[in-house]
């Protein structure tokens, strides 16, 4: 019973740390006292039990590590290398991990086929290695082909060995730029060809870079420790040769991790990266916690939202996202320099894991937060590109002069208004706009509406990570220089960008400055007194400091929220809206007489879900989306059910779980996009007032860069203990939990919960 002393002591230190179901001390008392009144030897006593539960987990559990936030809010995170090492040590979990991207060929079912892992991500953190006998080939470095090509590797990744083959029967390959060699009077050595580009298979490889600097004399080649630059055009360029110099790598060592890795393999980790804001009371009164969770990326998508494979880092309930960000990235940051080192139970070797994220996941407000994002209300209300919807000025786009936004597929597109956009007065077409009560504000007229939906459909541009980062240097400067307040909340509303992280670096220095002449000397003294000459970047929010991380289009769409609590509800709810009592005595028989065969689900209880259509559940939506067109039928308004069944064509397609043809997908989503957004026009534009119904035409594009949606719902993470059972439990286990204790508490629990879990 290692490392328990025995098995009373296994059993009841288990039952202690249960992820649903913590005891309290004095219902443990209770337990201990029943052993021993049914006669059973040797119990141990509530002492003796909180002692070995101590010394197991300071050997063998997850440390929290205490953290002085910036803002100066003090929080735990659970130390994120531990959590990793103790997955890749175990067996129930590491036969399942995929550490490489694959080229599956148009099929799509897991993360590391879609093409941010197989293009996007940084081949140094994505996958810098591959073993292939008893040689290690690292990105970046020289190499030699059996036909005795010198190439530098780009990235690795995988493919099935024969079309149509399991993901198990899998052979590597390499994405490689072709070296040249050049020998002159003045300089031997290679000048790598970007633009030239080679797709080799691990097979043809004959000598990594260390047995290439023992072979290359005799040979006759140029060292291949001189890489004298690249190229990345193929035309000769009028300023010499266009040749750059190197900077991938010190080409007299060769890749950083090879020295690190000491003969040892180097494995990603790659993770979705979670955060989102729940109540730690078990009352309705809302007591607000913000918490980050995480699970592995690499992971099966069967296995990917398991109770078991979703990990707590932090949780407070005083310290905002931003600020708890900053711990983590930190961690983060440190494992990404040096790595982890962990126990590979399927290898039986130590091996070097080197974590990065590869999605934030959340529900539409917490992902603009941590995109610095203005979020849903505003003038430019998405995280994603540069829509503008009321309020905007579409000639003055920030920073977007001269781009020309079009739509290619005007016809697929369109928006049929006549249906709506008449009026017997013809009032929705006068040109006349009314001032509304707010002073400088005038009402949007039906034609302003029309536009609007316009651009819910149409192209705009993407927002980028260095673009928003310019533009926070840009507001941060102009606060320290002077310009004040006002100018910075303009600056905020006009670029749709809020880094609430910076916001109160920028109070803190207003706060000082107040009363002070702008741009005399004392004004510069207060200022630096706050900034005391750190870097812009230490005042803007850590999201910015993920490697490899664009928050802007890193954050996909979260359909729980956006169809299911989104569409969905809004349909319903308006839908029972309309019905008298009579036709809802109807709906219910027609809902409770659903025949669900086939659908994997219970029966519907038709009373609660026309009664209580303002309060169900995502469950709830995913059934009605499927029994909607039948019971509908004849009961609203022809085109507000043609929106339905739009829509419950739409739902199918988004929760896919397995594409067999990205391509033909993609195409048939879209298509079914467009139509139900073209019926919802139809039936009234006035839907388009929600952001929502633009942020699903980001859907497809994050389909084809993250995998299935299902991949990153957040239906598992909203369920995990953490979420509802932790903090309600946490609260009544203990005395009175200060704000404080709460966050060390919380990750101690979770911490030992992960100890205990197979």
């Amino acid at each position: 019973w290692f490392p328990w002393p025995d098995k009373k002591t296994c059993i009841l230190d288990i039952l202690r740390h249960l992820p649903r179901s913590l005891f309290s001390d004095a219902q443990l008392q209770v337990i201990l006292w029943g052993l021993s009144v049914l006669g059973v030897d040797n119990v141990p006593s509530t002492r003796i039990l909180k002692d070995i539960d101590s010394a197991l987990q300071s050997q063998y559990g997850i440390p929290s590590v205490r953290y002085q936030g910036a803002l100066g809010h003090v929080y735990y995170v659970n130390h994120l290398p531990s959590i990793i090492a103790q997955e890749m040590a175990n067996p129930h979990v590491r036969p399942h991990i995929h550490h490489y991207p694959e080229d599956a060929g148009g099929r799509l079912d897991q993360p590391w086929q879609a093409s941010r892992w197989l293009y996007e991500i940084d081949p140094t953190i994505a996958m810098p290695m591959i073993c292939k006998g008893r040689q290690d080939f690292y990105v970046f470095e020289p190499m030699k082909l059996m036909d005795g090509t010198v190439i530098v590797p780009e990235r690795w990744y995988t493919k099935p060995s024969t079309p149509g083959s399991p993901s198990s029967d899998f052979e590597y390959w390499g994405c490689t730029w072709r070296a040249h060699p050049v020998v002159s009077d003045h300089t031997r050595g290679y000048v790598v060809h970007m633009y030239e580009t080679m797709e080799v298979r691990a097979s043809q490889f004959l000598l990594s870079f260390p047995h290439l600097l023992q072979t290359y004399r005799m040979d006759g080649q140029p060292d291949p420790c001189n890489i004298i630059g690249d190229r990345t055009t193929g035309l000769i360029e009028t300023r010499g040769c266009g040749v750059l110099p190197w900077t991938l790598t010190n080409p007299a060592v060769g890749n950083r991790w090879r020295t690190l890795a000491r003969g040892h393999r180097v494995l990603s980790y790659m993770i979705w990266l979670y955060c989102d804001d729940t109540s730690g009371n078990t009352s309705k009164k809302w007591n607000k916690h913000n918490s980050f969770l995480f699970t592995a990326a690499r992971l099966p998508r069967v296995m990917v939202h398991k109770e078991s494979s979703i990990h707590f880092l932090a949780t407070s309930n005083i310290a905002p996202p931003l600020e708890m960000l900053d711990g983590i990235v930190d961690q983060l940051e440190y494992a990404q320099m040096h790595g982890v080192w962990a126990w590979d139970i399927e290898a039986r070797e130590m091996a070097l894991i080197i974590p990065a994220v590869l999605a934030m996941l959340g529900n539409n407000p917490m992902q603009s937060e941590l995109a610095c994002h203005v979020g849903l209300q505003g003038k430019y209300f998405c995280r994603n590109c540069w829509v503008h919807g009321a309020g905007a000025d579409s000639s003055q786009r920030p920073d977007l002069a001269g781009v020309a936004v079009t739509n290619s597929d005007d016809d697929a597109r369109s928006i049929q208004m006549g249906s709506v956009a008449t009026d017997s007065d013809g009032s929705l077409h006068r040109d006349v706009t009314h001032q509304s009560k707010c002073k400088g504000r005038r009402s949007e007229t039906m034609q302003d509406l029309v536009d609007r939906a316009r651009r819910f459909l149409g192209a705009n541009p993407p927002r980028t990570c260095q673009d928003t980062v310019n533009k926070l240097h840009s507001m941060f400067h102009e606060v320290t220089s002077g310009k004040g307040k006002t100018r910075y909340i303009k600056m905020k509303t006009d670029t749709g960008i809020k880094d609430t992280y910076m916001d109160v670096f920028v109070e803190c220095i207003l706060k000082h400055v107040k009363g002070i002449r702008a741009g005399s000397d004392r004004y510069t003294e207060a200022v630096s007194a706050i900034t005391q000459g750190r870097p812009v970047e230490q005042f803007m929010s850590p999201v910015w400091r993920i490697k490899g991380l664009d928050p802007h289009q890193d954050t996909p769409v979260e359909i729980l929220h956006v169809i299911l609590l989104g569409f969905l509800k809004y349909f319903w709810c308006d839908a029972i809206s309309r019905l008298n009592d009579t036709q809802k005595v109807e709906l219910q028989v027609q809902l409770a007489s659903f025949d669900i065969t086939g659908l994997g689900i219970p029966p519907l209880a038709g009373q609660t879900l026309v009664q209580y259509a303002g309060s169900l559940t995502g469950r709830d939506f995913r059934a009605i989306s499927q029994a909607a067109p039948f019971v509908l039928y004849n009961l609203v308004p022809w085109e507000c059910y043609e929106a339905f069944l739009a829509l419950s064509a739409l739902v199918p397609l988004v929760w896919q779980p397995c594409i067999d043809n990205i391509d033909e997908h993609l195409a048939v989503l879209q298509v079914a996009i467009d139509h139900f957004l073209n019926c919802t026009a139809r039936w009234t534009p006035w839907w388009f007032n929600k952001p929502k119904f633009h942020i699903i035409h980001h859907l497809p594009d994050h389909i084809q860069r993250f995998g299935p949606a299902i991949l990153f719902a957040t239906e598992g993470f909203m369920c995990r203990v953490q979420l509802h059972g932790l903090f309600m439990k946490v609260g009544m286990t203990g005395n009175v939990l200060w704000r404080l204790r709460m966050s060390l508490k919380a990750c101690f629990h979770m911490s030992v919960v992960t100890r205990m879990l197979p």
